[in-house]
């Protein structure tokens, strides 16, 4: 696969230079518009330049009257010749031949490197989607199907990879413990430093709201959460309940806030959710238990929302269980998302062997992280989300 930068007045004409050099056959792969000449940023003229590329096509001869800016294709790093697609490796830095620009003397910028190197990721990327992941060196190829099989998003799993390829040096690419070091640090790296409830020095009241769909186990989780506070951090704790729908689930909770110790109230409007709020004005923290909400039910979530808005919580926490299919975890976060929601908790990671959903929504969505839970023991199977643990679940099938 070679390469090649052209440069022409407009689209038009660069797009016939690449065909007259390289053929039916080329690729597209990047345009972009620039302009060159001038003097002192004045008069300057736009053109076009086109990225290329074709599978083996004959070196370009070297002409004395070609075109300012067209870059010969070894400035591209070069994909060793295989016979079988799996076995793609990179030529070794040395081998490299060393560009020149055709006027000056000078080596081809760092950034035009860069540039082109990014390219040649762009089209593996692109190549190894239509063969399936197949033209990964072997071990790498592996570690793509495994978190595919962790139902880790294509493009998410694309970025692991190629984030292997860009700080592993080739023979590394052969020892199964640097690629798994890679990806645990890839997969840190997405999920980045998680935000649990803390507390600061004089720091003022907490309110914090679960939300989410029915039976993720929100009530569960907030008796944890407050058992946890109350009883290991030394921390005054309330729960409030607008959770009216299910008598069982405040009878639940009625019976945890006893063997915890800590008051509880039941408000049936938003009127009485401040009052509750009011009345526990010395508390340092105060969960706010939601009733199970249909996401698809407009009138539901425009209570809530009436609910939330009265309680004027610091942290609303979206509660999603681990076992949930990925896309129906998009489909409820898209329609809680009228709800300003801050962190992300998930449940029932004891439930399911496919962990991959987790770094899926905390890419999409781009909230943190706060808590998981891994059981229904009160107060112990609850935890700050730990990225390593979670990378490690999603690689556990991997050796090294």
């Amino acid at each position: 696969m070679r390469v090649k930068r052209f440069v022409g007045n407009n689209l038009q004409e660069a797009i016939l230079k690449v065909k007259t050099e390289m053929g039916k056959e080329a690729i597209i792969l990047h345009t972009r518009k620039f302009k060159e000449g001038g003097f002192l940023g004045f008069f300057a003229r736009e053109v076009v330049e086109v990225t290329a590329a074709v599978d083996d096509f004959p070196p370009p001869v070297s002409r004395p009257n070609s075109q300012p800016g067209e870059v010969s294709a070894a400035a591209a790093p070069v994909l060793s010749g295989q016979t079988k697609p799996q076995a793609v490796e990179f030529s070794q830095p040395e081998k490299r031949p060393v560009v020149t620009n055709e006027h000056s003397d000078s080596l081809v910028p760092t950034e035009e490197l860069k540039e082109m190197k990014t390219v040649m990721y762009q089209l593996l990327e692109e190549m190894n989607h239509l063969k399936g992941g197949n033209l990964y060196p072997k071990l790498v190829q592996k570690a793509y199907h495994l978190l595919l099989n962790h139902e880790v998003e294509e493009k998410l799993a694309v970025k692991l990879i190629n984030g292997i390829l860009e700080r592993a040096a080739p023979d590394e690419l052969k020892d199964a413990k640097v690629i798994r070091f890679y990806l645990e640090e890839g997969i840190r790296q997405i999920l980045r430093v998680p935000q649990p409830i803390v507390f600061k020095n004089g720091g003022k009241q907490q309110i914090v709201a679960l939300v989410g769909p029915t039976g993720v186990g929100k009530t569960t989780t907030i008796a944890k959460l407050a058992a946890s506070f109350s009883l290991l951090e030394r921390k005054r704790v309330a729960l409030v309940t607008i959770d009216t729908y299910r008598i069982a689930a405040v009878e639940q909770l009625k019976t945890y806030a006893q063997i915890i110790g800590i008051p509880i109230e039941v408000v049936f409007t938003p009127e009485a959710l401040r009052e509750a709020i009011a009345k526990h004005q010395d508390k340092d923290l105060i969960f706010l238990d939601t009733a199970g909400r249909s996401p698809k039910n407009a009138v539901q979530m425009s209570e809530l929302n009436g609910f939330l808005h009265a309680g004027c919580p610091t942290d609303v926490f979206l509660v999603l269980s681990a076992s949930t299919r990925y896309q129906d975890m998009l489909d409820v976060y898209n329609r809680f998302s009228a709800v300003p929601l801050t962190k992300l908790v998930f449940t029932k990671l004891d439930e399911t062997n496919t962990f991959g959903p987790i770094i899926n929504m905390v890419s999409r969505t781009k909230k943190r992280l706060s808590y998981i839970t891994v059981g229904q023991n009160v107060p112990d199977d609850i935890e700050v989300a730990d990225p390593q643990r979670i990378a490690r679940l999603i690689l556990g099938g991997m050796s090294g």
